[in-house]
């Protein structure tokens, strides 16, 4: 990981703990808010972030740790050094903190949906700053997340790498002048949602990971590298001789599909409840990031570009199965930040499962992030995948 060089001289460091139900394991976060001008500056940009995170169920905290290093951040910076930030997410480790952000703010100019006003301004209305787009006098932030023990099953194929994802809330569904033009009423409405932290796959599961838990390869387009098709939903998830079973049996883990909620949170982006805004899985160009309206024999995994996760190809390559029924009316409507659903593994009657993603032989818009797709649990098709949670 790449040093980086502190540019501000005011700074506020701060522990933030993950506060929700009690089945919900929570988590510390550690925020760096570093500006550049002498006033007051960081501080107003560390109480509203500090005021964004409470919203989303999480609480400030401190502790002599999170003071001594609040103070040899402000040293390094004074004696113009740059910023370990390979150990400050070792740190983080040691010291029980899953999220260590660094801002640097260097005149609090900022533009979000075309009004420029001062990140003074911004913060007093409760703007996110530095989630939406930026001038270029604007905001910097950079997150680096401390990862605990790699979960990788090491089998050999080279794609089974897994990516840790911090849990918080988001907005999942539709949202107008973020996800394009909405395909029909199951993406509405737009609704908070909290999800627990998660490991997913950085790739879509590869025709040589099936072929190495399950001993024949059913896809239509053949290549190792290629994302696994013609599989259904039962092929994978079969109590007795799916996927799933084999490969937990092979590695002792417990892998699984993701929620419907948890495919939505990976794949804009999120990371603590901050999140990309983009109509697709990385950007609002479909080709940068998605195969779509092409040949399934050209699709190849992790040849597009990364969505903010480092996950490749959540938006076109294959439709990825969820574990969820589907329901077109699923979405609630009524919740808030401060009172999201939480951890929502859809509804509990129906028989048609959730895919998310769109496919190579679908048009763009099924490849936004907030386009639903569903068929029959048995339904295998060349343009159906899966990764593993």
């Amino acid at each position: 990981m790449k040093s980086t060089t502190i540019l501000g001289i005011s700074m506020l460091l701060a522990g933030i703990a993950g506060m929700a139900p009690a089945r919900v394991q929570a988590a510390s976060m550690a925020v760096l808010v570093v500006g550049l001008e002498t006033d007051a500056a960081s501080d107003v940009f560390a109480a509203g972030i500090r005021y964004e995170f409470g919203q989303k169920g999480y609480t400030m905290i401190t502790s002599p740790a999170v003071s001594a290093k609040q103070t040899a951040l402000r040293n390094l910076h004074k004696q113009s050094q740059p910023v370990d930030t390979a150990g400050l997410a070792a740190w983080g480790r040691e010291n029980s903190i899953d999220f260590v952000q660094l801002v640097v703010e260097n005149d609090c100019t900022i533009t979000i949906e075309g009004v420029a006003k001062s990140g003074r301004e911004q913060l007093a209305q409760v703007v996110r700053c530095g989630v939406a787009q930026y001038s270029e006098r604007g905001y910097y932030r950079t997150r680096f997340i401390p990862q605990p023990p790699d979960p990788n099953p090491n089998l050999g194929t080279g794609f089974e790498e897994m990516v840790y994802v911090a849990g918080g809330v988001f907005e999942m569904g539709w949202k107008s002048g973020r996800d394009g033009t909405p395909y029909n009423g199951s993406e509405k409405p737009c609704h908070y949602v909290r999800v627990n932290s998660f490991y997913i796959g950085k790739y879509e599961v590869t025709q040589a990971l099936w072929k190495k838990v399950m001993g024949s390869n059913p896809s239509a387009y053949s290549g190792d590298n290629k994302p696994v098709e013609q599989v259904s939903w039962e092929d994978i998830t079969n109590s007795t001789s799916g996927f799933l079973k084999k490969l937990n049996a092979l590695t002792g883990k417990n892998y699984r599909l993701p929620t419907e909620a948890e495919w939505e949170y990976a794949a804009r982006g999120c990371n603590a409840g901050v999140c990309e805004s983009y109509e697709y899985s990385g950007s609002n160009t479909v080709g940068d990031v998605a195969y779509c309206g092409t040949s399934g024999g050209a699709t190849t995994v992790g040849s597009k570009r990364a969505n903010g996760l480092g996950l490749y190809d959540m938006s076109g390559n294959v439709a990825e199965w969820c574990g969820d029924l589907y329901s077109d009316t699923y979405y609630p409507s009524g919740t808030t930040a401060s009172s999201p659903q939480d951890n929502p593994t859809g509804p509990t009657s129906g028989s048609d499962r959730v895919n998310h993603g769109g496919s190579w032989s679908h048009a763009a818009s099924y490849s936004r992030v907030a386009r639903r797709g569903s068929n029959g649990p048995n339904f295998r098709g060349d343009g159906n995948g899966f990764r593993l949670v």
